[in-house]
């Protein structure tokens, strides 16, 4: 008798949308993996070829377009998700079609001034902005690797909100770091410049190969049906552009500051321990990638409890699966960043320091999806302007008398304190704690 209502107990624990999440996010967690060891063999296959004075440059220019990809997409990324989510759970598949058309194509024209800009200006961003006048080759290839990256990545989106969570992961982390692993172990490049070539072209393949998976996969409305943008598009879209922007300015500031200040060898440290400490939030992206739409319908349709089921359980998962990896990382951060190759080594501290932070962002949660789908886009904007000024005062002063080491712990702060900020936030305005995993 025992047994049998343990199990019972376990099967309505399981059943209807905790069995979901479980399922779905067990899925998209396998995938996320496959995503992280590439991005780990893409990190590793640079830094091999290329060493760590020209590896520095080259993950600098890569943030740098990291940045402006995300800032020409113009809020579009949680714009897609959740307006992709709510129409196509509608089945207005023309109107879902039309959101997305209507999004890329604001983008690509953003993004090709942008790039017409930068390569103007290529050589004074190097010398005069970064110090670094040998960057300017790698950051005139990076630069126009940069609306393909918005691009693609825009597309990756969109399947997401559809909840094609292996398309959405595949296109945005994976094919990429595989096209461009093979492309330099098959030319052998030991230059950032020839890198930055090999990147544009792995850019290019990718973006060929997204638009044909959404115009093959992508569904379809009736002839008839009528399509029409909704309501507030754009307005929504300038509050998700001013979050993306401070996000990457509390995520990558540190390492902007470093790049102006540092030397080369202290910059491919903090940037393969930022990048190495990055794959824990792979448990956090991939159940994302399922909650971020849940949220959104389950808020529209009233469904309070049931959403508050559904972000606490979220938060279980993530922690489930993140702590034993933390405690790999900061148990042994020197053996890790050795696999890099020579000088790496020095970033252990880094690392560690990294890997606390990023284990705050899994402890809270999806919640800043939760406040953002939820409709309290506002709050968290204000939170991360908030942040992300006292983000770059305190990379400032840290990395002026700690170096590479400083940028590391005003990033793992800036992180920390910007998520446990939205708990409460959350806590306010839909009257639980994401953090409650006990209850």
């Amino acid at each position: 008798m025992g047994i049998s209502s343990t199990i019972n107990g376990y099967k309505k624990k399981l059943s209807g949308p905790n069995r979901e999440l479980f399922i779905h996010s067990a899925f998209a967690l396998v995938i996320r993996v496959f995503a992280a060891i590439s991005s780990f063999v893409m990190n590793l296959v640079v830094t091999r070829h290329l060493g760590i004075s020209n590896s520095g440059g080259f993950f600098l220019c890569f943030a740098v377009i990291t940045v402006l990809a995300t800032l020409v997409r113009m809020g579009g990324d949680n714009l897609l998700i959740k307006n992709v989510s709510i129409f196509g759970s509608e089945q207005k598949w023309k109107t879902v079609k039309l959101i997305v058309i209507q999004v890329s194509k604001r983008a690509a024209v953003f993004s090709i001034i942008v790039t017409v800009l930068l390569l103007v200006f290529n050589n004074q961003i190097a010398k005069d902005v970064f110090q670094k006048g040998y960057i300017s080759g790698t950051l005139f290839w990076m630069n126009l690797s940069m609306p393909l990256l918005a691009l693609y990545t825009l597309i990756a989106f969109a399947f997401q909100g559809l909840n094609k969570v292996l398309y959405s992961v595949f296109i945005q982390n994976i094919i990429v770091p595989i096209f461009f692993s093979l492309l330099v172990i098959i030319f052998k490049c030991h230059s950032s410049v020839d890198a930055a070539k090999l990147y544009f072209g792995a850019s290019l393949l990718t973006v060929i190969l997204t638009i044909c998976l959404w115009y093959r996969i992508a569904p379809r409305g009736e002839p008839d049906e009528k399509a029409g943008l909704p309501e507030n598009l754009w307005k929504s879209s300038y509050i998700f552009w001013s979050l993306a922007s401070v996000q990457m300015a509390i995520q990558w500031g540190g390492q902007f500051i470093s790049g102006i200040f540092c030397k080369e060898n202290d910059l491919a440290q903090l940037a393969i321990a930022q990048r190495t400490s990055m794959l824990i939030s792979f448990v956090l992206v991939a159940v994302n990638l399922v909650s971020a739409p849940k949220f959104a319908s389950m808020y529209k349709q009233g469904e309070k409890e049931k959403l508050r089921r559904y972000a606490i359980n979220s938060t279980r998962l993530m922690v489930l699966f993140a702590t034993p990896i933390v405690l790999f990382i900061m148990v042994f951060p020197k053996f890790i960043m050795s696999f890099f190759g020579t000088g790496f080594t020095g970033g252990a501290s880094m690392l560690f320091v990294l890997a606390l932070g990023q284990y705050v962002n899994v402890l809270t949660g999806s919640v800043s999806y939760l406040l953002i789908m939820s409709g309290h886009e506002r709050d968290t904007r204000n939170t991360q302007f908030l942040i992300g000024v006292f983000s770059i005062i305190l990379s400032l002063i840290l990395v002026k008398y700690y170096g590479a080491f400083g940028a590391a712990v005003a990033i793992a702060v800036s992180v920390a304190a910007q998520n446990l900020i939205y708990v409460g936030m959350a806590k306010r305005r839909l009257g639980f704690n994401t953090m409650a995993i006990w209850t």
